[in-house]
């Protein structure tokens, strides 16, 4: 069964359940906490939620003049489902359900959670007494990325300088620390969870990046549909390329939103579909399944970090006339099993900082495109998506032959023309990011 967001069953003639699956950000898969700060984590969001939802649900009853007509016989939350049973003659209960959501919705927004990532950090964002802001980092795992400190140099200002300095260092708590000042002054301040913001761009801010290779295969009808993942908004389809690369900007890796109706209303009025407008649900498999029920046919999907897992589950979505182009991103920190997933699974895999993707993935991939941080192409569907991009960078070599091994092509950048070399000719990076964990 899909996950749906709140749900209304009959029970008999007048009596109902409306369940609502609760958010849990499940903080223990990324930080290493405390008991007790788990337990408050996975669930601030919910806390106070019976005492807002009863207040609301008397505006409900003000508003429809149901005073006779509405009662609440009971409410509990069992198995991670808030359950609400009520009493009502009317046989439409779509009212009460779109009310109930959107004040689930509303109350998240107001207890805003996020987990996102940078460097290999893992990094906890809170809204409190009204101000979203960095609460909790993970050490830093690598001390070098050259994509990292390009982009952070671009708008990170003195808190870039610092935090990179910090890197130099064995310090994880000056570490962590200057990595929550940078997130609160440059990305926070910087508009990354600002809910007015445009969701239509055609910055691109790197050369061979997911969102930006996706962008490329809308301009050509490679695709019709992408499945990515935005700040207050989760798993998202997006329809062109001017709407996926605005929904993701500059963001390095999304494991858990909170919803904002705002953002939802500026999505849908930019061609994009919210999978889950209500919580900001991050699922790319049930993006994909609504993606396919909605009619699209050629879709890129991506997903990050641990969560690559999941693209042997897609792979199994890809049936006679439905074609996935599978991304996999941000593998820094994965361990082998995933990386093995990946490698079997991926039409694309990102390298980042990973040593599984280097020794396990780079010896199978066809192609690669770049030398820093390369980009491994794993399928001649793969190297089809990868290929129509390059051609945007007036890449010609289109005839060009796939191979594993030491023959192998790279393909990379050199002083803005795009330049072929096999494998055995390329020399060992010295710009690359290290340490590779």
């Amino acid at each position: 069964m899909e996950k749906q967001e709140g749900v209304i069953n009959a029970l008999d003639e007048q009596f109902y359940i409306y369940s609502f699956e609760l958010k849990n950000p499940q903080v223990e898969k990324y930080f290493n906490l405390e008991e007790e700060e788990i337990k408050y984590f996975n669930g601030w969001q919910n806390e106070g939620l019976f005492s807002y939802l009863n207040q609301r649900m008397e505006e409900f009853r003000n508003q429809f003049f149901l005073d006779f007509d509405f009662q609440i016989v009971n409410q509990n939350i069992e198995d991670g489902k808030l359950n609400v049973y009520f009493q009502t003659t009317s046989k439409n209960t779509d009212p009460l359900r779109e009310f109930l959501n959107q004040s689930i919705r509303d109350y998240y927004s107001m207890r805003e959670l996020h987990i996102t990532r940078m460097f290999g950090s893992y990094i906890l964002l809170q809204r409190e007494n009204g101000k979203l802001r960095a609460v909790r980092a993970t050490p830093i795992p690598i001390q070098y990325c050259p994509l990292m400190v390009k982009l952070l140099k671009e708008v990170g200002g003195e808190y870039a300088d610092t935090l990179l300095e910090t890197l130099k260092t064995e310090d994880e708590h000056l570490q962590t620390e200057m990595m929550c000042n940078l997130i609160n002054e440059i990305v926070i301040k910087g508009g990354y969870f600002d809910t007015n913001r445009p969701l239509n761009s055609c910055e691109a801010n790197v050369l061979f990046g997911a969102s930006e290779t996706i962008s490329s295969a809308f301009k050509s009808n490679l695709i019709d549909a992408a499945v990515i993942v935005s700040n207050n908004l989760g798993t998202i389809i997006t329809t062109n390329d001017l709407n996926t690369q605005g929904a993701v900007k500059r963001m390095t890796g999304l494991f858990y939103t909170s919803p904002s109706e705002k953002l939802v209303n500026t999505a849908v009025a930019s061609g994009i579909i919210p999978v889950f407008p209500y919580t900001a649900t991050i699922d790319q498999v049930v993006g994909v399944k609504e993606a396919i029920k909605r009619g699209y046919q050629r879709i890129a999907v991506s997903v990050a970090a641990g969560d690559n897992y999941l693209l042997k589950e897609l792979k199994e979505l890809e049936t006679e006339g439905v074609v996935l182009y599978k991304f996999g991103l941000c593998s820094t920190g994965i361990n082998k099993e995933t990386a093995l997933i990946m490698k079997e699974n991926a039409d694309v895999v990102w390298s980042c900082a990973s040593k599984y993707v280097k020794e396990m993935i780079e010896p199978s991939s066809i192609v690669q495109v770049g030398i820093k941080i390369p980009v491994h192409v794993m399928t001649e569907k793969g190297w089809e998506i990868v290929k129509n991009h390059l051609s945007y960078m007036n890449f010609e070599d289109t005839n060009l032959k796939t191979s594993c091994g030491e023959e192998k092509p790279v393909i990379f950048n050199e002083k803005g023309k795009m330049k072929t070399l096999t494998k055995k000719e390329i020399h060992n990076c010295v710009d690359c990011p290290h340490p590779c964990v």
